[in-house]
């Protein structure tokens, strides 16, 4: 009998089990002293799906909760298993784990983890490489030459004979003709259908074990001639090595690929074989060979995890605050319909360009790529939010063309990336704004700026004046000031550039036109989004790699623009009790019970960005400098009486008109 300490020691299992009916495997194990038999038996037993618990335990160094336990077990024995996982639930750590034991249990195997981003897959070396250091057993059971190795464009694990590869997925022509027997496609709502199944799904269409395989089809071939029945191979216990794809990922939106995948295998494992129901699936007869059971969904949503596994009070936060589709999307597993806010996701993806969904203008069809230079002879206007403490220093750069505005390029940074920065030398402003100030000064090199919006309160001020001070104008360049417009101000007379717009977030009018201008502009598809797909990410990369480019990458940039995407659809527009529109993100909660809101700083960046656009593209009066007036020979000027002496401004014409 177990005891209520025991019992009680073991509560966090939340299983209940008629104890008389518990088979203990350790009895096996211990059933015979010979201790080579013992060995055996142990790592028969590690070696099982069912006590993967066990063999992490001692072998990893890590102790699992029996959900995990059971993830393990189902991803072990299918070979098209497809994980949607709750924000929070650990998923990147169970993907992690099982190429471990993959690899670990199956002698030379060659394993793939894949993301659209490289930064996705590496965050899944990451967590291996933190449990190859905490795990004494595993590294005494490898070799020497076993463990981690980083490259510039792979990440490379060693286990014994096997080897887990982590890559960028690219366009697929650097990975192309590789072969695994394993795959784990990571946030599979990011990787491009085409490449997914041109590229990586060619990985696996080799059998792992080819000649074993041919014996085995020609075998059950001859039998069936023959009339007599062949035994099959064994499939329980790890024993069968096909190879195997894994999708894995948070769930998206349902005009994206992820959720049609999703529900094609939802299909396949609820037909429960029946031979109509697969006909319906497939739009006609079965492939051959295909087998229903290999098929897997395991949805974690949150309310499915043990109590504790999450922070209550975020979750709850979350419910209350963020839309419902959302956090049905990030918490529930979930596909969803659409963004429930201001700008609708597929709004956003409609104004996102490539090949196959060009902007169609009479100059021709437009789609681009984020960029970290622009085009010479190109018009670019900046977005700057500011801010820095909560939100993000953002800058969104957008090209200005006569029938549509492209954003190539988005920054951010905050007073702490500042100050790691600054430890680690990559940068040598000890003053925030000034940094950030240089930063601007830096992207006006490469983007040929006419504007620069700015936000005039807050740290606006300061990234203003970082930009006069001539203490702090870099040698070469000049002191940038306000625009001059119709109302005067005691900087128009200054040298410099005037190229500064100030923004007012306080005027109701002026963030009512910024945001529903926005809108329209995304509506007639004017402003457009760049090219995104694992072929820019794979690019990126190579730009970064060949130019030694270690922070500020091509890659961040592409990043950041769809960081940008997800702020604008977690924009909301309530009215306040006087009738006026607000625009902004849900309120939440933070860790210390107070009150603040999720990050919106690029959304903000972007708006102003709009509104300057917007200006530019308004074509000015062209002034023609006539001259005015008379000589008093030709009649005293009478005849110019009622004529303008000067054109320009109102506030100086109108002083001016009566001079003489």
């Amino acid at each position: 009998m177990i005891s209520d300490s025991q019992k009680i020691q073991d509560a966090w299992l939340n299983i209940e089990v008629d104890e008389s009916k518990l088979f203990n495997p350790m009895d096996f194990v211990m059933s015979d002293s010979d201790n080579e038999k013992l060995l055996e038996r142990v790592a028969w037993l590690m070696m099982r799906p069912e006590y993967f618990s066990f063999a992490c335990k001692y072998i990893l160094n890590i102790e699992l909760s029996p959900f995990q336990s059971l993830l393990l077990y189902e991803m072990w024995n299918r070979k098209f298993p497809m994980l949607i996982g709750s924000r929070g639930m650990g998923k990147s750590f169970i993907l992690s784990v099982y190429p471990l034991l993959r690899a670990l249990f199956m002698p030379r195997r060659k394993i793939i983890i894949v993301g659209a981003a490289f930064r996705q897959s590496k965050v899944l070396f990451e967590y291996m490489d933190t449990i190859w250091k905490n795990a004494p057993i595993l590294r005494d059971l490898c070799p020497t030459n076993s463990g981690p190795r980083r490259d510039v464009d792979r990440c490379v694990m060693h286990i014994g004979q096997s080897t887990i590869t982590c890559l960028p997925l690219g366009d697929g022509s650097k990975i192309r003709g590789q072969r695994a027997n394993d795959i784990i496609a990571d946030e599979f709502a990011s990787i491009p259908r085409d490449i997914f199944e041109n590229v990586v799904a060619g990985f696996a269409a080799v059998a792992a074990s080819p000649i074993e395989k041919v014996k085995e089809k020609a075998k059950e071939k001859k039998a069936k001639e023959l009339g007599v029945s062949v035994d099959k191979p064994n499939k329980e216990m790890g024993s069968d090595k096909s190879n195997q794809i894994i999708l894995s990922g948070t769930a998206y939106y349902d005009f994206n690929h992820f959720a049609e995948y999703w529900k094609r295998y939802r299909s396949i494992v609820s037909s429960g074989g029946d031979t109509k129901k697969l006909e319906e699936v497939f739009g006609g007869s079965i492939p051959p060979g295909f087998d229903w059971t290999e098929y897997s969904i395991m949805r974690m949503s949150v309310d499915k995890l043990p109590d504790g596994f999450m922070d209550s009070g975020q979750i709850a936060r979350a419910k209350a605050t963020v839309h419902s589709g959302i956090y049905n999307m990030e918490y529930g597993a979930v596909f969803t319909t659409d963004s429930q806010g201001f700008f609708k996701r597929s709004l956003l993806e409609s104004c996102t360009t490539s090949p196959t969904n060009p902007a169609i203008f009479p100059s021709g069809d437009v789609w681009f790529e984020a960029s970290l230079k622009g085009v010479s002879g190109k018009k670019y206007v900046f977005g700057v939010d500011p801010a820095s403490e909560v939100d993000n220093f953002s800058i969104v750069v957008m090209e200005v063309n006569s029938d549509h505005r492209r954003i190539v390029h988005c920054w951010t940074t905050n007073r702490q990336q500042h100050k790691d920065k600054l430890k680690s030398k990559i940068v040598d402003e000890d003053d925030f704004y000034s940094y950030c100030a240089k930063k601007i000064r830096q992207l006006m090199k490469v983007f040929p700026c006419v504007e620069i919006a700015l936000d005039a309160q807050g740290g606006g001020i300061a990234v203003m004046e970082a930009l006069h001070d001539k203490d702090k104008i870099p040698e070469g360049e000049v002191a940038i000031w306000p625009v001059i417009e119709e109302k005067p101000k005691d900087t128009d007379d200054h040298t410099g550039l005037h190229i500064l717009r100030l923004c007012q977030f306080a005027r109701a009018d002026w963030l009512a036109e910024a945001n529903h201008g926005l809108r329209k502009d995304f509506e007639d598809r004017l402003v457009l989004f760049p090219y995104f797909d694992s072929a820019s990410l794979g690019i990126a990369l190579e730009v970064d790699k060949a130019s030694g480019r270690n922070y500020d990458t091509l890659e961040d940039c592409v990043m950041e623009i769809e960081e940008l995407k997800d702020e604008l659809s977690m924009i909301v527009m309530t009215q306040t009790s006087t009738g006026r529109e607000r625009w902004d993100t849900p309120e939440v909660k933070t860790s210390a019970g107070r009150k603040s809101r999720l990050r919106k700083d690029r959304y903000s960046s972007l708006i102003m960005a709009n509104m300057s656009a917007r200006s530019v593209l308004v074509e000015k009066e062209t002034i023609e400098h006539g001259a005015f007036g008379g000589f008093a020979a030709k009649g005293g000027g009478s005849q110019f009486s009622n004529e303008k002496l000067f054109n320009g401004p109102s506030w100086f014409t109108e002083k001016t008109q009566n001079l003489y």
